[in-house]
């Protein structure tokens, strides 16, 4: 496998797929070839979130066979993606822990039915038993990994059911939440307050807080003593051509302005105040969007940057719409590749690139047009073969 790797021709020969949708990656998660995987991973750079026709990912299908050495979490599969049925790996984790639970009581009951005459079938039972025991730990295992790696645990399947709907565990639904929990609270309070912290710095000296609003762009990168030196805005490039320094709210007085109001480019209230604005109290221009302190500073917001004023649900059909675009482009551009690899591969053994040509306009490769006495698609003799180099 490691020499094929090396050997591709068209890297992306890795994520072509069969009739049914699986890629390689997806053959070597369902039967559990760890090294496979691994090496179509690091080696190939395989997409992990390739979906087959039943819009499973590998990552799907290693939870689905319990396959715990191949789950693909850390190298970057997305945890999230749904199937078919809407189903994500953590439903499909959940869904196996509570099917093994039902199996371990079922067999308990038959247990309970045999003959004590029966010693063997009882040794047989209470080993399978065990087995199912196992399994049920493995599978809440791989359930608690997803969560604490950030799985969405009130993601809804096609059925209206969350993660947390199909585990009747009460201390496997707190595991799950404690996991989570702790994974969304390691990575925000800190990494915000310190992100907070390096945007308020003044990027040309470090010492003083930014203060200033660059004009047209709108962006705050430096304090007052140091934006007469700057000449283009220090985030976007854009030439500066006014300066104004960042003054108290002009409404309440209490607390700095720190919303940019647009198109009109003013900043004159503060976060609690600006909420309440229709107009802008500087020039009276209708308020379209606000921008955060933060968002000015270069950094992201926790809340939608762009709340449009004449309705709160606007920035998320607009969120949607940007979604559906990139995704209308995206599904162009691999129209577009599969039509290259089509125009450029032999259509006889759909492995080598077509690197012959025939009179009749049509084409293959070498090796199985030096076998061919009429053409594949037109069905015309083959009277001259011309090479393409």
């Amino acid at each position: 496998m490691r020499v094929l790797l090396s050997k591709l021709p068209r890297p992306w020969i890795v994520d072509e797929k069969k009739d049914d949708g699986y890629t390689a990656l997806h053959l070597a998660a369902l039967n559990n070839h760890v090294e496979v995987a691994e090496l179509l991973v690091h080696q190939g750079n395989a997409n992990l979130d390739i979906q087959n026709v039943n819009q499973q990912t590998a990552l799907h299908l290693a939870v689905e066979r319990q396959h715990t050495q191949i789950l693909l979490v850390r190298a970057g599969a997305k945890l999230d993606i749904q199937d078919k049925d809407g189903d994500t790996p953590l439903h499909e984790a959940l869904r196996h822990h509570t099917l093994s639970q039902l199996r371990q009581l079922q067999d308990m009951q038959d247990v309970g039915k045999v003959d004590a005459a029966w010693e063997p079938s009882k040794n047989t039972l209470i080993m399978g038993l065990g087995t199912q025991g196992a399994e049920k730990k493995s599978a809440a295992s791989i359930a608690c990994f997803l969560a604490a790696n950030g799985a969405d645990l009130s993601i809804r399947n096609k059925k209206g059911q969350s993660p947390l709907d199909l585990c009747p565990d009460p201390s496997l639904c707190k595991a799950l939440a404690k996991c989570h929990k702790e994974k969304v609270g390691s990575r925000s309070p800190s990494m915000i307050s310190n992100d907070s912290e390096t945007l308020e710095e003044c990027m040309v000296c470090s010492d003083m807080k930014r203060d200033t609003l660059f004009g047209p762009c709108g962006h705050i990168a430096t304090c007052s003593l140091c934006s007469p030196r700057v000449k283009k805005c220090l985030i976007c490039k854009e030439q500066v051509q006014s300066r104004t320094k960042i003054e108290e709210c002009v409404v309440c007085s209490d607390k700095k302005a720190a919303v940019l109001f647009q198109p009109c480019g003013h900043m004159c209230a503060c976060e609690n105040c600006a909420n309440l604005m229709k107009k802008c109290v500087q020039c009276r221009a209708v308020v379209e969007r606000r921008v955060p302190f933060i968002m000015c500073c270069g950094g992201k917001s926790s809340e939608d940057a762009t709340d449009d004023i004449s309705s709160g649900n606007i920035p998320v059909l607009q969120k949607d719409k940007d979604n559906t675009n990139v995704n209308a482009d995206v599904q162009k551009l691999q129209q577009q590749l599969q039509d290259i690899k089509e125009q450029t591969m032999c259509p006889v053994c759909l492995d080598r690139l077509k690197n012959m040509i025939f009179l009749c306009g049509h084409g293959t490769c070498q090796l199985c047009g030096d076998r061919m006495s009429e053409c594949p698609i037109c069905r015309k003799a083959i009277e001259r073969r011309i090479l393409l180099y």
